[in-house]
Parts: structure tokens; sequence; C-alpha cells
């Protein structure tokens, strides 16, 4: 978990190589709603949003059954679509009131089935790491995002994770930590969730 641009795929990636995990990735490409929301946010935010989380939805569902035969890591979990990125959407008010009902009424439907994750690892990143990280992966929808919806991002993230007190979290400050390139910095983040995973299995 992370504010966009904080690497969550990449690490997510790295994670269940080495911990043979099986990964559960966040599905943009489908998303046909994607590229328009981030032209016209407050027409398309529900759309966007709602697709987001009925494919978390499914992903969930579907987790079930893969538990039995192996661990998982996802790069996002379905909190953070809820408690982020679509509470985002309704604080700025391009996701209005009665559509946020429906939203939350949809995902509270589904959440007592969910399992619950033995720990999420937050990627903590500043807020010019974020920008710049963002620049560079070449995303041309995310090009013209600006500075303070980031910013909103990282304060719900950091609200959710303060709040609620189920789910062991794990910090790991990623600004120094280039986890593409260096064997060191991906052994550093490797042995740090292996060791909050013994604290909690």
């Amino acid at each position: 978990m992370g504010t966009m641009g904080s690497g969550k795929t990449t690490a997510a990636r790295l994670l269940a190589r080495h911990l043979q995990f099986q990964l559960l990735e966040e599905n943009f490409g489908e998303n046909a709603f994607l590229s328009r929301f981030y032209s016209d946010m407050k027409r398309w935010a529900f759309h966007s949003q709602t697709f987001f989380l009925m494919e978390k939805i499914t992903q969930m569902m579907d987790t079930c059954a893969l538990l039995e035969k192996k661990s998982i890591i996802q790069d996002t979990p379905i909190q953070q679509d809820v408690f982020s990125y679509a509470k985002a959407q309704h604080v700025l008010g391009n996701i209005d009131d009665a559509e946020w009902k429906l939203y939350q009424k949809i995902y509270f439907s589904f959440e007592p089935l969910f399992p619950k994750p033995d720990c999420i690892v937050y990627l903590e990143t500043s807020m010019p790491h974020i920008t710049k990280r963002i620049s560079s992966r070449g995303r041309g929808y995310e090009q013209k995002i600006p500075q303070s919806y980031l910013e909103l991002l990282d304060m719900l993230n950091h609200k959710w994770l303060t709040e609620q007190k189920e789910i062991p979290v794990l910090v790991i400050a990623t600004d120094g930590l280039n986890i593409v390139t260096s064997a060191k910095a991906q052994e550093h983040m490797i042995d740090q969730v292996k060791k909050q995973l013994h604290v909690v299995v």
C-alpha cells in the first residue's frame, strides 16, 4: 500500500518473487473509464472507482480459494481503493453523496466475506519523490494530476492507517530505497517483510 507513485507494483512483484507468493495486481488496462476520469474527474469519478471496486471484490472473492493453496500478495489492498482513492473523489465533490452512499453499500455488502490480511506493507514516500516517479513512468493520463490531489490521497492513506486497528502495518521508507536497481535495497525490503510476517503468522 502507498500513495500513487510510491512503487507498490514494483515492491509487490519483488516480494512475490522472493517469498514465492501469488501476486494479485491492479487491473489498470481494462478500466475503460480511467483515462476519461483524468480528463474529466467530476464526470467519470464514480464510473472509474466503481470499476476498480468491482474488480477488487472479484479478486478478493477469488482469494478465498487461492489461499487454500498458497500465500498471496496484492499491490493495492481493497481498503485503499475505498478509503483513499474513492473517498478522495467524494471529498473533492466528484462523487456526490448519493453515489458515495451506493459505492459504500456495495463495499460493505461484501466486506464481511473478505479474508483479513496478515500485514499491510505501507511504502512511505515523500511528495517530491512521488511526483518524480509519476513523471518518469510515463503514463500519459497521469501527467496532469495536480499535486494537491496527490497530497489528498497521501493524507487519506495515513488517516485510514492510523484509525484502523485490525491489520498490522509495516511502514517502509522508500525515498532512498531503490528497489528497481539496488540488490541491497531489495534485500533490505525483503528482510523487513520476512520479520514482520514471522511476528504475525
